[in-house]
């Protein structure tokens, strides 16, 4: 379950095997990294509180961008502490290392984040676009709980509402066709 009281009322009394697997850190992760992880969660008491402080944190400060780089030794750092602009997994990363440092054992997970329903062809189709990386937060009695502090406006770059998606859409319905009753 990912209900916000029941994470809110979880210990953090975490087994072994998640302390060893989900707290590792990088061998050389800038000091303030941890420094600010401390601040943003500064007066929180749980888990929980942390999580969505961090999560908020990042979602309300941060820019959503495909084009940002980032220069120098620790692109994670140069991110959190300079840049503040990044793609999904910079949002994940940054999330989990700086939990982890908090010792909230914490994981990224990378997958597809909605996917378009093709009126043609009946199916639900998964582009290189749709591709997304997000957190899982580890919550003794309750398993892993979902976190993404992606910002919204990442979502309104995937909208595209014009007659060449229909088009597509219909053209990939073709391709499709072709593909499951001619060539196979």
């Amino acid at each position: 379950t990912e209900d916000p009281n029941l994470l809110a009322a979880a210990d953090a009394a975490y087994p072994g095997f998640i302390r060893e697997t989900y707290l590792q850190l990088p061998e050389r992760l800038d000091a303030r990294v941890a420094a600010l992880a401390r601040e943003v969660s500064a007066g929180q008491t749980t888990p929980y509180g942390i999580a969505e402080a961090v999560r908020t944190f990042l979602t309300d400060r941060f820019e959503y961008s495909l084009d940002s780089t980032h220069d120098g030794p620790d692109p994670l750092a140069d991110f959190l502490l300079d840049n503040r602009t990044g793609h999904c997994e910079y949002f994940a990363s940054a999330m989990v290392i700086m939990l982890r440092t908090l010792d909230i054992p914490a994981r990224i997970v990378n997958g597809f984040y909605g996917g378009e329903r093709n009126e043609y062809g009946d199916y639900v189709s998964l582009r290189k676009a749709d591709a997304h990386s997000w957190l899982e937060v580890y919550f003794p009695g309750q398993g892993w709980a979902t976190f993404d502090p992606t910002p919204p406006s990442a979502l309104a770059l995937r909208a595209d509402d014009s007659w060449l998606k229909s088009a597509s859409a219909a053209l990939d319905a073709v391709q499709l066709a072709w593909y499951r009753w001619i060539v196979e």
